[in-house]
């Protein structure tokens, strides 16, 4: 089952040491990965590795995805086999997603037809929503920045200025399917102002999480994408508020100086559903 997820943490899938780590990381999700941090050679000991790992019981609440190869790629056949083998997972991650049938084919083979498609190419971007409208459960989609930018080209920068509308595309595609939207990796593992900056700036956007590449970016994550105590006092005031005058046959209410109507309402109700989930 897909939980919340503010934090998504990669191990690689050759490195079996630092799979009970990764659990115990704090992070909401961890990626069992196959593609990109696993080289050619090592791709069948790291499908044994992950599988003998994910076999043995486990009590941990966190939710447990394994990334396979790119559809087209020479592993992308096995992986399948291999996901549709695997126990004690909750769905795949499908790299440089592309195309909706991409995500149908590894959804036949996934837990509960769950995958998490990559947008990281600018194919994928421009076909996020239909991506994300797959026959598949896509309870999310994930946005990959640092494939994009050499695809496109251009350097990735702290303030993320060439990244804006594809950023934007993911988040649209993701809330018009029903699905979250979690924003790109931070490489710069030691600077964790940076880390934090590029996390808030994630969330003015509307993403719901970022993925991380470290444990120690867990934490730091898991606090900007977790709504603060002010927050949620605020907004369960503004739904009281709300529901009183409701109740008086008043439609638009004023709080701390402000006009109050229906959406910003349901905003603060979705915030509040966040904040439960996360407490």
């Amino acid at each position: 089952m897909i939980g919340l997820l503010r934090s998504i943490l990669f191990v690689p899938g050759g490195r079996p040491d630092r799979f009970a780590k990764a659990l115990a990381s704090g992070a909401d999700a961890v990626v069992f990965d196959l593609e990109d941090s696993v080289e050619a050679s090592r791709k069948a000991e790291a499908r044994r590795a992950v599988a003998a790992f994910l076999a043995a019981p486990s009590d941990s609440p966190v939710t447990r995805l394994v990334r396979v190869n790119a559809a087209g790629s020479p592993w992308f056949a096995e992986d399948l086999e291999c996901v549709g083998a695997l126990e004690g997972i909750d769905g795949a991650v499908l790299p440089k997603a592309e195309h909706p049938l991409h995500v149908e084919e590894l959804a036949r083979v996934a837990p509960n037809r769950t995958v998490v498609p990559l947008i990281e190419t600018a194919r994928g971007v421009l076909d996020a929503p239909a991506i994300a409208g797959a026959d598949a459960f896509v309870p999310a989609l994930l946005f990959g920045a640092e494939d994009l930018t050499a695809q496109l080209g251009v350097p990735r920068t702290i303030d993320g200025d060439e990244l804006i509308f594809a950023r934007s595309q993911v988040v649209l595609a993701a809330a018009a399917a029903g699905a979250d939207a979690v924003d790109a990796v931070f490489v710069e593992i030691g600077d964790a102002e940076g880390l934090r900056r590029d996390a808030l700036r994630a969330r003015a956007l509307g993403f719901r999480g970022k993925m991380a590449i470290h444990p120690g970016q867990v934490a730091a994550i898991n606090e900007v994408f977790t709504p603060t105590a002010g927050e949620v006092d605020r907004a369960q005031r503004l739904v009281e508020t709300y529901e009183a005058a409701l109740a008086r046959g008043e439609g638009v209410i004023r709080l701390d100086d402000r006009m109050i109507d229906t959406p910003v309402v349901e905003r603060a109700k979705r915030l509040l559903a966040r904040a439960k989930l996360g407490a």
